[in-house]
């Protein structure tokens, strides 16, 4: 599951790039994205194991 979030996260990053380059903030579109995409993978993660 973790290299899945990994690849997930990376690949949100890389349409985060293009975002970003879009509204003239490439940087701060990646790291907004991958963020975004990490939390869903967390919050994934928990409801997947049922909080244990």
């Amino acid at each position: 599951m973790t290299v899945t979030s990994v690849v997930v996260m990376f690949i949100a990053a890389g349409a985060g790039f293009f975002l970003g380059a879009f509204l003239n903030d490439i940087l701060g579109g990646m790291i907004l994205l991958a963020l975004i995409a990490g939390i869903a993978c967390i919050v994934h993660t928990i409801e997947k194991t049922g909080g244990k």
